[in-house]
Protein backbone atom coordinates (compact mmCIF):
# COMPACT_ATOMS: atom_id res chain seq x y z
CA UNK A 1 0.00 0.00 0.00
CA UNK A 2 2.83 2.37 0.87
CA UNK A 3 4.56 1.54 -2.41
CA UNK A 4 1.43 2.45 -4.37
CA UNK A 5 1.13 5.78 -2.53
CA UNK A 6 4.78 6.53 -3.14
CA UNK A 7 4.40 5.81 -6.85
CA UNK A 8 1.38 8.10 -7.06
CA UNK A 9 3.34 10.90 -5.38
CA UNK A 10 6.28 10.49 -7.80
CA UNK A 11 4.02 10.50 -10.86
CA UNK A 12 2.15 13.56 -9.57
CA UNK A 13 5.39 15.44 -9.02
CA UNK A 14 6.60 14.54 -12.48
CA UNK A 15 3.37 15.77 -14.05
CA UNK A 16 3.53 18.98 -12.03
CA UNK A 17 7.13 19.55 -13.12
CA UNK A 18 6.22 18.99 -16.77
CA UNK A 19 3.30 21.39 -16.53
CA UNK A 20 5.48 24.00 -14.82
CA UNK A 21 8.20 23.64 -17.46
CA UNK A 22 5.60 23.91 -20.20
CA UNK A 23 4.14 27.06 -18.66
CA UNK A 24 7.61 28.60 -18.42
CA UNK A 25 8.25 27.86 -22.11
CA UNK A 26 4.91 29.38 -23.08
CA UNK A 27 5.72 32.44 -21.00
CA UNK A 28 9.14 32.75 -22.67
CA UNK A 29 7.61 32.33 -26.11
CA UNK A 30 5.15 35.15 -25.38
CA UNK A 31 7.92 37.61 -24.67
CA UNK A 32 7.73 40.34 -27.29
CA UNK A 33 10.86 41.37 -29.18
CA UNK A 34 11.22 41.95 -32.89
CA UNK A 35 14.47 43.28 -34.37
CA UNK A 36 14.74 44.37 -38.00
CA UNK A 37 17.56 43.00 -40.16
CA UNK A 38 20.91 44.72 -39.71
CA UNK A 39 23.15 45.33 -42.72
CA UNK A 40 26.63 46.79 -43.20
CA UNK A 41 24.90 50.02 -44.24
CA UNK A 42 22.59 50.16 -41.19
CA UNK A 43 22.93 53.25 -39.01
CA UNK A 44 19.93 52.55 -36.79
CA UNK A 45 18.68 49.35 -35.18
CA UNK A 46 14.90 49.26 -35.29
CA UNK A 47 12.37 46.91 -33.77
CA UNK A 48 9.42 46.45 -31.48
CA UNK A 49 8.93 45.24 -27.90
CA UNK A 50 6.72 46.08 -24.90
CA UNK A 51 5.86 49.76 -24.47
CA UNK A 52 8.25 51.88 -22.40
CA UNK A 53 10.70 48.98 -21.95
CA UNK A 54 14.40 49.79 -22.06
CA UNK A 55 16.38 48.46 -25.05
CA UNK A 56 20.18 48.16 -25.00
CA UNK A 57 22.81 47.11 -27.54
CA UNK A 58 26.43 46.65 -26.48
CA UNK A 59 29.05 47.16 -29.21
CA UNK A 60 32.61 46.81 -27.96
CA UNK A 61 32.83 48.70 -24.68
CA UNK A 62 30.02 51.11 -25.54
CA UNK A 63 26.32 50.60 -24.76
CA UNK A 64 23.65 52.17 -26.94
CA UNK A 65 20.20 52.39 -25.39
CA UNK A 66 16.74 53.76 -25.97
CA UNK A 67 13.32 53.44 -24.37
CA UNK A 68 10.57 51.95 -26.49
CA UNK A 69 7.69 54.26 -27.39
CA UNK A 70 4.13 54.00 -26.10
CA UNK A 71 3.51 51.61 -28.99
CA UNK A 72 6.65 49.58 -28.28
CA UNK A 73 8.70 50.82 -31.24
CA UNK A 74 12.37 51.58 -30.77
CA UNK A 75 15.17 53.08 -32.88
CA UNK A 76 18.76 53.03 -31.65
CA UNK A 77 21.48 54.89 -33.63
CA UNK A 78 24.66 52.79 -33.99
CA UNK A 79 27.87 52.97 -36.03
CA UNK A 80 28.07 50.89 -39.20
CA UNK A 81 29.21 47.32 -38.54
CA UNK A 82 31.19 44.74 -40.51
CA UNK A 83 29.68 41.66 -42.11
CA UNK A 84 29.26 38.75 -39.71
CA UNK A 85 29.34 40.87 -36.55
CA UNK A 86 26.87 39.56 -33.93
CA UNK A 87 24.87 42.11 -31.98
CA UNK A 88 22.82 41.21 -28.93
CA UNK A 89 19.73 43.32 -28.34
CA UNK A 90 18.59 43.18 -24.69
CA UNK A 91 15.26 44.40 -23.35
CA UNK A 92 14.72 45.37 -19.72
CA UNK A 93 11.52 45.92 -17.74
CA UNK A 94 11.30 48.01 -14.58
CA UNK A 95 10.27 46.24 -11.39
CA UNK A 96 10.51 47.83 -7.96
CA UNK A 97 12.49 50.70 -9.50
CA UNK A 98 15.09 48.25 -10.84
CA UNK A 99 15.61 47.37 -14.50
CA UNK A 100 15.59 43.60 -14.90
CA UNK A 101 16.33 41.61 -18.05
CA UNK A 102 13.09 40.82 -19.85
CA UNK A 103 14.39 39.11 -23.00
CA UNK A 104 17.18 39.28 -25.57
CA UNK A 105 17.88 38.51 -29.18
CA UNK A 106 21.08 38.16 -31.22
CA UNK A 107 21.24 39.43 -34.81
CA UNK A 108 24.06 38.96 -37.33
CA UNK A 109 25.14 41.85 -39.54
CA UNK A 110 24.62 41.04 -43.23
CA UNK A 111 26.18 42.49 -46.33
CA UNK A 112 23.80 44.75 -48.24
CA UNK A 113 23.54 43.33 -51.73
CA UNK A 114 22.95 45.64 -54.66
CA UNK A 115 19.40 45.44 -55.87
CA UNK A 116 19.22 44.70 -59.56
CA UNK A 117 16.20 46.35 -61.09
CA UNK A 118 14.82 44.60 -64.14
CA UNK A 119 12.18 46.77 -65.69
CA UNK A 120 9.96 44.61 -67.86
CA UNK A 121 6.95 46.90 -67.96
CA UNK A 122 8.31 50.35 -68.69
CA UNK A 123 9.15 50.84 -72.35
CA UNK A 124 11.16 53.59 -73.99
CA UNK A 125 8.91 56.54 -74.81
CA UNK A 126 10.30 56.78 -78.33
CA UNK A 127 11.57 54.16 -80.81
CA UNK A 128 15.29 53.58 -81.29
CA UNK A 129 17.21 55.46 -83.98
CA UNK A 130 17.18 52.54 -86.42
CA UNK A 131 13.75 51.12 -85.58
CA UNK A 132 11.55 50.90 -88.70
CA UNK A 133 8.77 53.45 -89.22
CA UNK A 134 5.20 52.22 -89.47
CA UNK A 135 4.49 53.86 -92.84
CA UNK A 136 0.91 52.60 -92.92
CA UNK A 137 0.15 54.41 -89.66
CA UNK A 138 1.94 57.58 -90.81
CA UNK A 139 -0.13 57.72 -94.01
CA UNK A 140 -3.30 57.12 -92.01
CA UNK A 141 -2.43 59.97 -89.62
CA UNK A 142 -1.49 62.29 -92.50
CA UNK A 143 -4.82 61.66 -94.19
CA UNK A 144 -6.72 63.02 -91.16
CA UNK A 145 -5.28 66.48 -91.84
CA UNK A 146 -5.00 66.99 -88.09
CA UNK A 147 -1.85 68.34 -86.47
CA UNK A 148 -0.05 65.59 -84.55
CA UNK A 149 2.95 66.20 -82.32
CA UNK A 150 4.41 63.25 -80.41
CA UNK A 151 8.07 64.07 -80.75
CA UNK A 152 10.62 66.16 -78.86
CA UNK A 153 10.19 69.48 -80.69
CA UNK A 154 12.98 71.02 -82.79
CA UNK A 155 15.88 69.84 -80.66
CA UNK A 156 18.14 68.71 -83.49
CA UNK A 157 20.07 65.46 -83.85
CA UNK A 158 19.49 62.73 -81.30
CA UNK A 159 15.81 63.59 -80.80
CA UNK A 160 12.83 61.68 -82.11
CA UNK A 161 10.05 63.44 -84.02
CA UNK A 162 6.53 62.56 -85.01
CA UNK A 163 5.22 65.85 -86.42
CA UNK A 164 2.39 65.66 -88.96
CA UNK A 165 0.32 68.34 -90.69
CA UNK A 166 2.12 71.08 -88.78
CA UNK A 167 2.44 74.75 -89.69
CA UNK A 168 -1.12 74.75 -91.07
CA UNK A 169 0.13 72.76 -94.04
CA UNK A 170 -1.59 69.46 -94.73
CA UNK A 171 0.86 66.75 -95.77
CA UNK A 172 3.89 68.05 -93.87
CA UNK A 173 5.72 65.41 -91.84
CA UNK A 174 8.90 64.72 -89.89
CA UNK A 175 9.13 61.22 -88.46
CA UNK A 176 12.08 59.50 -86.77
CA UNK A 177 15.52 60.87 -85.95
CA UNK A 178 15.53 63.01 -89.10
CA UNK A 179 18.53 65.23 -88.25
CA UNK A 180 20.67 62.16 -87.59
CA UNK A 181 20.39 60.82 -91.14
CA UNK A 182 19.79 63.75 -93.49
CA UNK A 183 21.15 67.27 -93.64
CA UNK A 184 19.32 70.15 -95.34
CA UNK A 185 20.83 73.62 -95.76
CA UNK A 186 19.47 76.64 -97.59
CA UNK A 187 20.78 80.15 -98.22
CA UNK A 188 17.60 81.40 -99.85
CA UNK A 189 18.77 80.64 -103.41
CA UNK A 190 20.10 77.08 -103.09
CA UNK A 191 18.86 74.14 -101.01
CA UNK A 192 21.37 71.33 -100.36
CA UNK A 193 20.27 67.82 -99.31
CA UNK A 194 22.85 65.34 -98.01
CA UNK A 195 22.60 61.69 -96.87
CA UNK A 196 24.59 61.08 -93.67
CA UNK A 197 25.39 58.33 -91.14
CA UNK A 198 24.95 55.40 -93.52
CA UNK A 199 21.43 56.31 -94.61
CA UNK A 200 20.22 56.10 -98.23
CA UNK A 201 17.74 58.80 -99.25
CA UNK A 202 15.00 58.68 -101.88
CA UNK A 203 13.34 61.98 -102.76
CA UNK A 204 10.84 63.87 -104.93
CA UNK A 205 11.01 67.64 -105.35
CA UNK A 206 8.98 70.53 -106.79
CA UNK A 207 8.70 74.28 -106.43
CA UNK A 208 5.79 75.51 -104.34
CA UNK A 209 4.34 77.22 -107.41
CA UNK A 210 4.31 73.92 -109.28
CA UNK A 211 2.98 71.44 -106.72
CA UNK A 212 1.94 71.58 -103.09
CA UNK A 213 3.28 68.99 -100.63
CA UNK A 214 0.00 67.09 -100.74
CA UNK A 215 0.17 66.97 -104.55
CA UNK A 216 3.84 65.93 -104.70
CA UNK A 217 4.39 62.23 -105.31
CA UNK A 218 5.70 60.20 -102.39
CA UNK A 219 9.25 58.97 -102.98
CA UNK A 220 9.77 55.29 -103.78
CA UNK A 221 12.87 53.24 -104.48
CA UNK A 222 12.40 54.20 -108.12
CA UNK A 223 12.75 57.91 -107.27
CA UNK A 224 15.91 60.01 -107.18
CA UNK A 225 18.46 58.48 -104.80
CA UNK A 226 21.33 59.66 -102.65
CA UNK A 227 23.76 57.08 -101.28
CA UNK A 228 25.39 57.68 -97.88
CA UNK A 229 27.67 60.74 -98.10
CA UNK A 230 26.21 61.98 -101.39
CA UNK A 231 24.46 65.34 -101.76
CA UNK A 232 22.35 67.24 -104.27
CA UNK A 233 21.56 70.95 -104.70
CA UNK A 234 18.34 72.60 -105.85
CA UNK A 235 18.47 76.12 -107.27
CA UNK A 236 15.66 78.64 -107.29
CA UNK A 237 16.47 79.16 -110.99
CA UNK A 238 15.67 75.53 -111.77
CA UNK A 239 12.38 75.41 -109.83
CA UNK A 240 9.44 77.73 -109.63
CA UNK A 241 10.21 79.30 -106.28
CA UNK A 242 7.99 82.28 -106.80
CA UNK A 243 6.02 81.34 -103.68
CA UNK A 244 9.15 81.31 -101.58
CA UNK A 245 9.68 77.58 -100.90
CA UNK A 246 10.85 74.29 -102.32
CA UNK A 247 8.71 71.26 -101.52
CA UNK A 248 10.83 68.22 -100.77
CA UNK A 249 9.70 64.74 -99.78
CA UNK A 250 12.39 62.39 -98.45
CA UNK A 251 12.41 58.79 -97.19
CA UNK A 252 15.57 57.39 -95.59
CA UNK A 253 16.51 53.71 -95.43
CA UNK A 254 19.22 51.90 -93.51
CA UNK A 255 19.80 48.13 -93.52
CA UNK A 256 16.67 47.78 -95.63
CA UNK A 257 14.45 49.56 -93.07
CA UNK A 258 12.61 52.86 -93.43
CA UNK A 259 14.00 54.88 -90.52
CA UNK A 260 13.21 58.52 -91.35
CA UNK A 261 10.57 60.43 -93.28
CA UNK A 262 10.60 64.15 -94.08
CA UNK A 263 7.89 65.93 -96.08
CA UNK A 264 8.81 69.57 -95.72
CA UNK A 265 8.84 72.96 -97.43
CA UNK A 266 12.30 74.59 -97.49
CA UNK A 267 12.75 78.33 -97.83
CA UNK A 268 13.80 79.50 -101.30
CA UNK A 269 13.19 82.81 -103.07
CA UNK A 270 14.30 84.06 -106.48
CA UNK A 271 16.25 87.34 -106.14
CA UNK A 272 14.76 90.34 -107.94
CA UNK A 273 17.18 92.41 -109.97
CA UNK A 274 16.74 96.14 -109.42
CA UNK A 275 17.00 98.40 -112.49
Amino acid sequence: MRRVKKSVVVVTMMLFSMMLFSMMNVHAANKKLKVNKVYTTTKKIKGKTKKKYLVKVKIGKKIYEKKASSKGNFTIPIPKQKTGKKLTVKVYKKKNKIWKLYTKKTVTVKKKSKKVVTNTTKKNKYPGKEDPIDLKQVNKDLATGKKINKGQLDLGAGHYRYFLNFGDLKGTAKVGYVENYMNVETDGEIVTLKAINGCTLYYTVAGAGEKSLSQLEDPTKESNCLKPGEKVTFSCYDYDAGKGSLNLKVKGYKNGKLIILSYYAHYMIKPIALR
